[in-house]
């Protein structure tokens, strides 16, 4: 059982964890001008871009945070209700995968970009920009 819900948090944290503004970002969008404008983009572009893939993908990491909630709940239940509300927690994640999968996969996309661009990489390697990214996201000091 203890495998179970360790599988969950893996799953959820996976999908990372994320909370910020309301601001809506059209990822296909973003990743559309990563690909054709990302290679001359500055740092403080490059900072930006990072900032609204974090703001594109806020659902899917809000609802990640939720999941790890829920399966830290069930830590002391009974094995009865944890066998129950695990088979529940498995439905909804594989609901939410399909939902989410298209943010993924332009997340996948625009890290694959920024990888490439050595501007993006130095901030991704950064950690300083990092702990800048952690604070205003209220990411985990783990993330």
């Amino acid at each position: 059982m203890k495998k179970l819900v360790i599988a969950l948090c893996v799953l959820c944290m996976g999908l990372g964890v994320i909370s910020c503004s309301d601001k809506k970002v059209d990822l296909q969008e973003l990743v559309s001008k990563a690909k054709a404008e990302g290679a001359n983009w500055d740092e403080a572009q490059w900072k930006d871009a990072i900032k609204d893939m974090f703001t594109g993908i806020k659902p899917m990491i809000d609802w990640a945070k939720e999941m790890e909630t829920k399966a830290k709940e069930l830590e002391n239940s009974d094995d009865a209700t944890k066998m129950a509300a695990m088979a529940e927690l498995m439905k909804d994640v594989e609901a939410k995968q399909k939902e989410f999968e298209p943010m993924e996969k332009a997340m996948e996309e625009f890290n694959t970009i920024a990888k490439q661009n050595p501007i993006a990489k130095k901030l991704l390697d950064d950690k300083a920009f990092q702990e800048e990214m952690k604070k205003e996201f209220n990411l985990p000091e783990d993330f």
